[in-house]
């Protein structure tokens, strides 16, 4: 056989800039912390346009299809919602969505109302449906849009349009940056979403957690060639733009208290955060979001249950 090609090292991520004042009140036996390293996860392949034939014998249940041992036995009903998959898959090939390249906006509604009341069962079907949709690119905005319509005014299961949302995007479905056109834009009319469901504003930091870049050390984040700290926390700031800088503040808390809460410990502990001064940036923010100094947003944060300095835990 020949000489197998020794593996390729990972591209080292540049050094964070210094926040001088946020880092001189954390934790002082940080930078005692072993940095463990660990290679990073190789990089999602990205998932081929499938035709929709394919596609519905893709999503189509089959006769041989087995569980895990781990799963419970399969219920008698499991299997109706595959089966709604399979049938809206099968219309869109007679009755699509897109016509002379633009969105017919009562049917794109109609399907998505349809994934949204049980023909997706994962949120990996909403990326099987989305392959056969057939929406140009230059028309994804446009149908991110309708789709958020949607989930800003669902009140149950809140944990499901941003998991979905994330889904579309770590499957090559939606861009990061029409994510973040339709972020600003129901941004400036937050006021009216919260109206009709008032923890709406929580979908902005649900997302920016579920593509936080996946952590050396830990089983949770996105893991993806080239995304680092540096790209997502300038997408952080992107998304939230248009918010009042009260509510940027109430986002960025909630982000820092699900990655506590996913990495167990105190968010001041976690070296994640620590590592090229993550943590004293993102404080740094939250002071001028705030208009207050660092102790203040300290106590602020551990109102939401974030111990962002050491002695607060």
């Amino acid at each position: 056989e020949p000489p197998k090609e020794p593996p390729k090292e990972p591209p080292k991520e540049p050094p964070m800039s210094k926040i001088t004042m946020a880092k001189a009140a954390l934790s002082k036996s940080a930078g005692m912390m072993a940095k463990a390293t660990v290679a990073k996860a190789p990089p999602k392949a990205v998932i081929a346009k499938v035709p929709p034939k394919q596609l519905q014998q893709q999503v189509r249940p089959g006769p041989t299809a087995s569980t895990s041992k781990a799963s419970p036995p399969a219920s008698p009903n499991e299997n109706v919602p595959d089966d709604a998959l399979y049938q809206l898959v099968g219309e869109l090939t007679e009755d699509p969505v897109v016509q002379d390249g633009l969105i017919l906006e009562d049917r794109l509604n109609e399907v998505f109302r349809r994934l949204w009341d049980g023909a997706a069962r994962k949120p990996k079907d909403w990326v099987a449906a989305w392959q056969v949709l057939g929406i140009p690119g230059d028309r994804q905005g446009e149908a991110l849009q309708k789709l958020l319509n949607l989930a800003f005014v669902q009140t149950e299961d809140p944990d499901k349009a941003p998991l979905v949302l994330a889904e579309l995007v770590k499957g090559h479905k939606v861009k990061m940056r029409n994510v973040e056109d339709v972020f600003v834009s129901f941004g400036q009319n937050l006021d009216g979403i919260l109206a009709i469901n008032e923890e709406a504003w929580q979908l902005y930091a649900k997302f920016l957690v579920h593509v936080f870049p996946k952590p050396q050390t830990a089983g949770w984040g996105w893991s993806r060639v080239g995304w680092d700290f540096k790209g997502w926390w300038q997408f952080c700031e992107r998304c939230l733009q248009s918010l009042e800088p009260s509510r940027s503040f109430d986002v960025m808390g909630l982000v820092l208290r699900l990655c506590q809460d996913k990495e167990g410990m105190p968010i001041h502990s976690c070296q994640v955060w620590l590592d090229g001064d993550r943590l004293a940036k993102v404080l740094a923010k939250l002071c001028d979001l705030g208009g207050c100094e660092l102790a203040e947003v300290g106590e602020r944060l551990e109102l939401l249950g974030v111990h962002a300095m050491e002695g607060t835990d």
